[in-house]
């Protein structure tokens, strides 16, 4: 029974352990991720900056316009939902509910994540 008890609080732990390194990876993303990757990462580093606690990371798709989607959610059951339009691919809006955490660059938000607290 005990190893029952122990599964769960690994995937814990290694879920903290990938949101951690959200922001590493990000680092990586201009280089060698490709546009759906980019829109994926900056959002997670988003929503850790903003201290939004994750049920479903961010899952993204390529729309027929080019255009990239991605929905998630929270802990406290509110839907994620991302946009990174197709005539403005360098751009991408994070919004949790009805709140728009953030609207702006891709780039922008990964180069935040980057940056010393403080």
């Amino acid at each position: 029974m005990s190893g029952r008890t122990r599964i769960p609080f690994a995937l814990l732990a290694a879920g903290v352990l990938l949101l951690t390194g959200c922001s590493q990876v990000a680092a990586i993303a201009p280089v060698g991720g490709d546009h759906l990757a980019e829109v994926r990462f900056a959002a997670i580093d988003v929503l850790v900056a903003s201290g939004t606690e994750l049920l479903t990371a961010p899952d993204c798709t390529t729309e027929s316009d080019g255009a990239i989607s991605c929905t998630g959610e929270t802990l406290a059951g509110e839907g994620i939902t991302v946009l990174s339009p197709a005539d403005d691919p360098a751009s991408v809006t994070v919004t949790v509910g009805d709140v728009v955490l953030y609207q702006g660059s891709i780039q922008e938000a990964l180069e935040k994540a980057l940056r010393p607290a403080g």
